[in-house]
């Protein structure tokens, strides 16, 4: 209930002010009629100066209270979910209403729990970085309050669990609301935004760019092996027109060969561009194995961009996969291409020996030993720190995003080859990318199957099952040639019934990853079942890394490539062979 009082402050201050002056009048006097005029008008004056000055504070405190209102409405209209943290409990002083709409959550959950529950909700993998940020943030030295500096603002991007267990994309900035006496942080003002589905739209974004290189790479690869088939088909023609001649008949078919092994390389050209090829270590000459890209990279190039070569002669050899080595360089020439963009520009790629003493090198800090470096400069705009330091970000573009694989491809590949990328950018003054390739001290280990490896002769039952009949007739031919008896499988069911049927026969098992009716690990995994002790090998055009992923520790023989030689089938089934013998024993 309302309590109602009989007489205003201002009345009761007026009713005092009469009485001072009645007093003031029997005290004086009518000799005193001018002083009590004058006391009159006075407390006349005081009198509507003070109502005055009450209105304005009663206004004071309505627009005050409006304004409070005003900002909680907009706080609770929002979609963003806005906090201040305080920076000496670690807890939640405040959380709109925002937050129970987007994430499921109560604002008195994050109150009561303080940071402990936000950590407890974000994403493991982005944990660690939002820790170190507010931890960061919350400790950052205290300066002088009313400096009149602008605050810092902290800015980064984070997945969020919600109650129903599915994963949010936020974008969160943050910055130091209030200080105490000392200048320290006491209160952090922070606002996040839900980007799940700006996420969403650049991840479509991302697969239809990538879908535009690959197009390009497409028709470019598309020329390069209709030139390849061109040439076989014509040595092809000349062969049986010279059949009679020996000599006539083997370079044609040796010409044949060369064209086999071009379309191989483009093949895994394209699953290298991919992301699902095979790494394949060859001693080779660093600057050879770029060369064979140039072509491929200069198709790429708009007119706007001139592309200025500066191989180092007479560098090491390395240990390297050539096909993951064109690729790095197609990528760091591509972002250097979309950093410039439409103004006219010029990329440079440069190759050199390098000896690094773990430190020596501000641009290869910790690298020690001898490298070869691969450096690709453009003079486009240049990067900020803040840029640069987002390069790991998956979906990293320096323009348009999802043209090649990003930076961390790249990166993988330096990483897989126990090497190094380095990146320096100034804004204004361009981009400099440096992929860091250890030099080969040894011969790499040779893949099963090298070229040079003989055809062995041997005995045994080969149970090959593959669902192209070209593949079964060739690796047919070449294993009956070397000794051994082949079963023939068109299909997983197939093959797993013709090692049910001839199980006590069968030797080895040589085996096609995508199949109908039954996949070849699916195979696999019945054989083993049955005859454990029976070597399977698993054949595929993908990656071994990707094609045994599910086999991983299952006791998988080995693994072959396609497309690969006779040699190489061969020599897969003849050391499979002789180390189940020596396990045997």
């Amino acid at each position: 209930m309302k309590v109602r009082t009989l007489a205003s402050p201002s009345a009761l201050l007026g009713l005092s002010m009469v009485n001072f002056l009645f007093l003031v009048w029997l005290l004086a006097g009518r000799a005193g009629a001018v002083v009590l005029a004058a006391v009159m008008v006075q407390a006349a004056l005081g009198l509507l100066l003070y109502n005055r000055f009450s209105a304005r504070v009663k206004e004071g405190d309505e627009a005050s209270r409006q304004a409070e209102h005003y900002i909680q409405c907009v706080a609770d209209l929002s979609l963003d979910v806005q906090s201040i943290i305080s920076a000496t409990h670690q807890s939640y002083l405040y959380m709109n209403s925002a937050v129970e709409k987007v994430l499921g959550y109560k604002a008195e959950a994050f109150i009561e729990g303080g940071l402990e529950f936000f950590y407890g909700i974000v994403h493991p993998d982005d944990l660690p970085q939002v820790r170190r940020d507010l931890e960061r943030m919350m400790g950052m030295k205290p300066h002088a309050p009313g400096a009149g500096d602008e605050e810092f603002i902290q800015e980064e991007i984070y997945r969020v669990r919600t109650r129903w267990n599915d994963y949010r994309w936020f974008r969160s900035r943050r910055l130091v609301f209030l200080r105490d006496e000392n200048g320290s942080p006491r209160e952090i003002l922070a606002v996040a935004r839900d980007i799940t589905e700006q996420r969403g739209f650049e991840i479509a974004l991302v697969q239809a760019q990538e879908f535009e290189s690959l197009g390009t790479l497409a028709r470019r690869l598309a020329h390069d092996l209709s030139n390849i088939l061109m040439g076989i088909q014509g040595y092809t023609e000349l062969g049986l027109e010279k059949r009679e001649d020996p000599r006539s008949l083997a370079g044609s078919l040796a010409k044949i060969r060369e064209s086999a092994d071009r379309a191989s390389a483009i093949c895994r050209q394209m699953l290298a561009f991919s992301g699902r090829g095979r790494l394949q270590l060859t001693r080779h000459h660093f600057n050879e194995a770029l060369r064979e890209g140039l072509p491929l990279v200069e198709s790429l190039l708009p007119e706007n961009v001139q592309l200025v070569l500066d191989l180092e002669q007479d560098l090491p050899q390395v240990n390297a996969d050539p096909n993951q080595m064109r690729y790095a360089l197609l990528n760091l020439v591509v972002n250097a291409m979309e950093a410039i963009g439409t103004r006219e520009g010029e990329i440079s790629i440069h190759t050199c020996f390098k000896q690094l003493a773990g430190g020596g090198d501000p641009a290869a800090p910790g690298l020690l030993g001898d490298y070869v470096c691969l450096e690709v400069r453009d003079n486009g705009p240049g990067m900020t720190e803040e840029t640069l330091a987002g390069l790991d970000d998956p979906f990293f573009r320096l323009k348009h995003p999802g043209r090649g694989l990003g930076m961390l491809t790249v990166k993988g590949i330096a990483d897989e080859h126990r090497g190094f990328l380095g990146t320096e950018s100034v804004p204004g003054r361009g981009t400099v990318c440096r992929l860091y390739i250890p030099v080969a001290v040894q011969e790499p280990l040779a893949d099963e199957g090298d070229e040079a490896t003989p055809i062995q002769a041997d005995t045994g039952v080969v149970l090959l099952v593959d669902d192209e009949p070209t593949i079964r007739a060739i690796l047919r031919q070449g294993f009956e040639n070397a000794g051994y008896k082949v079963i023939e499988a068109v299909d997983g069911v197939d093959g797993f019934g013709a090692f049910v049927r001839h199980r006590s026969s069968i030797s080895v098992v040589l085996l096609d990853l995508t199949m109908p009716r039954m996949n070849g690990d699916e195979v696999f995994a019945e054989i083993h079942k049955v005859a454990p002790e029976v070597p399977v090998i698993l054949m595929s055009g993908y990656s071994q890394s990707e094609a045994t992923q599910a086999l991983a520790d299952k006791g998988l023989a080995a693994f072959l490539s396609k497309p690969c030689s006779i040699k190489t089938a061969l020599a897969a089934v003849h050391k499979a062979l002789r180390e189940t013998v020596q396990e045997a024993r």
